[in-house]
């Protein structure tokens, strides 16, 4: 489902008709049903992408960290605002650009996201004493679900499951009982 209710066609017909209103923004926004800023936001990406521009975005775009680090020192030397400074480094809103800055301000790194990191799933069967283990390296040496899959070449979900079974029922609620009557 689209988050917008436009298309790329329909924002540049808009805007084709805000340029030979005459109106005001404000007044031709009102009468359209949209906010102002949306129609300044959409002549801006015109202008700076052409068509591409205002088309809706289908995934998040990760910037490298040395685009990210000059856009926060740009703008905390005076160099434009959040807007003019998100438009001149590419960005598609002002938002990103003001939670970089925040990151900054606050010493976190501005590092690109990492994916999520895939844990491999079970592809093969656990004795009842390797569970124990998997349970013991969690509760006892406090290691996470994810850390314990890894390194037990288990499921995240295996063992964060067997845990809660052993915290709930004991180290009984570790056997397999499949298959006995």
């Amino acid at each position: 489902m689209p988050r917008s209710k436009y298309t790329a066609l329909e924002k540049l017909d808009l805007l084709e008709q805000f340029k030979h209103s005459g109106l005001s923004a404000s007044k031709f926004s009102k009468l359209h049903n949209l906010e102002r800023r949306r129609l300044k936001r959409w002549q801006e990406r015109y202008d700076c992408d052409g068509l591409e521009g205002l088309n809706e975005a289908t995934k998040n775009k990760k910037y490298p960290v040395a685009l990210k680090q000059a856009a926060v020192l740009a703008y905390l030397a005076g160099e434009g605002t959040l807007g003019e400074l998100s438009l001149r480094f590419g960005l598609r809103s002002e938002t990103q650009l003001q939670n970089w800055v925040i990151k900054y301000n606050e010493d976190k790194p501005l590092t690109v996201s990492p994916s999520r990191k895939q844990v491999p799933t079970m592809s093969r069967k656990t004795t009842f004493e390797e569970r124990i283990k998997v349970v013991e390296y969690v509760i006892q040496d406090r290691h996470s679900y994810a850390e314990a899959a890894e390194y037990f070449q288990v499921s995240y979900q295996q063992a964060r499951s067997w845990v809660l079974k052993a915290k709930n029922g004991g180290y009984e609620a570790l056997v397999d009982n499949r298959g006995h009557p």
